[in-house]
């Protein structure tokens, strides 16, 4: 009786000890010991107890939250990747946007493409109130060329940003399927482990924790058939089939060199959540649409001031129906015609052969606040400011929506620390509970022996 109650003892401690010892374990679930009446010995006079045993090393666990924190982690990643993406799309654009008071940029100082437009038709506006001035022929061209030298780094910087992104999605495949084996092989080592040695607490930890990590790339889903092996469904493409690893992910790639998800097969996996969601969607909604906006506004641009300047006359009265004020088609290559620049007097700003006149220059000053039916009916400055105040409210949707989904984690994993997390008192109190009856089992022995020795004394 006193040797069982003492091994109970010094288990419940070793236990206690363990659980103190991984009190900052984040993926630590802490144990106890369950105990139970040890095997009661027959006698004459009936059942005589023998103490106690420890039945089973138990993991305090709720895999209920297990599961909500495997799905919301899967949703955090996702707005955290989107957030993360934007605002390197709003360094790409050179200019802070603010979320609450949507602003181009101009009330920071900075030059964008806001100031950008408004700085050409003023300067346009300044030439066709003298528009024989070499001097305004020449600051136009410099605005315009500094306008279109902006398009072109808007253009260069959100390219390179969709491929940053796209390098990325392609990272992150080859990460899914290093996680997909690794959850495969700590499912096995469980099964093993509790064939042979009973309960594996801590590979259970292990494979938690890596089924979280999983989940912060792509939305899974578990379960776990009557022999309590466990599957593994990507999007609902199983990937790992009763603890072995049965299917894989790869990369799929389109026409422009756009990185996907796919399965083994070929067939395309479509995400729901995670990172990897997070990056294809900024890669192929948000910063798309941004670049094909601005491309809309150049090509735009281009296609009205040229069609006018053609029409005119440069300072020698003469036209040139084929001479261009902007080359190039949109956003990535436009630029003022060479001729202009090596030539201001080759501008034409003129309607008619005389010198002086200023009907085209003036009707091209006149397009700053014209309604363009390409732009969606809009000016030039009212499309830019739609497309930066559509930009900017996608950001603000997200930081929104990331900070309600951050509470929502914050709350669940509260939650699983009180089942499972390490109370540093309790497990103390745990001590010196199992000190204490450590002690009184070997008070016990010392108890008997000396009852025996009386009895044996008494016989001598």
């Amino acid at each position: 009786m006193a040797r069982n109650a003492m091994q109970t003892a010094r288990q419940g401690a070793e236990i206690a000890g363990h659980n103190l010892a991984n009190a900052s374990n984040p993926i630590y679930a802490r144990q106890r010991v369950k105990i139970s009446a040890a095997v009661a010995i027959p006698t004459d006079k009936g059942p005589q107890g023998s103490g106690s045993e420890v039945a089973r090393l138990e993991q305090i666990r709720d895999y209920a939250i297990d599961k909500a924190l495997v799905s919301e982690k899967s949703v955090t990643a996702y707005l955290e990747a989107k957030q993360r993406q934007l605002r390197r799309a709003e360094t790409a654009l050179g200019q802070t946007i603010d979320r609450q008071n949507i602003d181009a940029g101009e009330s920071y100082s900075q030059y964008g493409v806001a100031e950008g437009l408004t700085g050409l038709f003023n300067s346009f506006q300044a030439l066709s109130a003298n528009p024989t001035s070499t001097a305004e022929r020449q600051t136009a061209l410099f605005n315009a060329q500094k306008l279109s030298d902006k398009f072109n780094a808007l253009d260069r910087r959100l390219t390179d940003l969709r491929k940053s992104v796209n390098e990325e999605v392609s990272d992150e495949i080859t990460n899914i399927n290093v996680k997909l084996e690794e959850v495969a092989y700590l499912a096995a080592s469980i099964g093993n482990t509790e064939l042979v040695e009973g309960a594996a607490n801590e590979v259970r930890d292990a494979m938690q924790h890596s089924l979280e990590e999983l989940s912060q790339y792509v939305n899974i889903s578990t379960s776990t058939n009557g022999d309590g092996k466990l599957s593994v469904f990507v999007d609902g493409v199983e990937m790992v089939t009763a603890n072995a690893m049965t299917n894989s992910v790869q990369l799929a790639t389109d026409a422009n060199g756009m990185h996907s998800l796919a399965e083994a097969n070929g067939d395309p996996i479509e995400l729901k959540s995670g990172s990897l969601k997070g990056l294809i969607d900024v890669r192929d909604n948000s910063i798309t649409d941004l670049q094909d906006r601005l491309n809309t506004l150049a090509t735009s641009l281009i296609g009205q001031v040229n069609s006018l300047h053609q029409t005119g006359y440069d300072l020698t009265g003469t036209n040139d129906n084929t001479r261009v004020f902007f080359t190039g088609t949109n956003a990535s290559d436009i630029s003022v015609n060479s001729d202009l620049i090596d030539d201001p007097r080759k501008l034409q700003a003129a309607s008619t052969a005389e010198v002086g006149d200023n009907g085209v220059i003036r009707s091209i000053a006149a397009l700053g606040n014209t309604v363009v039916t390409g732009l969606g009916s809009m000016t030039f400055s009212e499309h830019y400011g739609n497309t930066i105040s559509r930009f900017g409210q996608d950001m603000a949707l997200t930081d929104t929506q990331l900070k309600d989904q951050h509470a929502v984690q914050t709350m669940l994993e509260k939650q699983r620390d009180s089942v499972q997390g390490v109370s540093i008192d309790e497990e103390v109190a745990n001590l010196v509970i199992y000190q204490r009856a450590f002690q009184a089992s070997a008070r016990l022995i010392t108890t008997m022996d000396k009852l025996m020795g009386d009895v044996i004394n008494m016989q001598r």
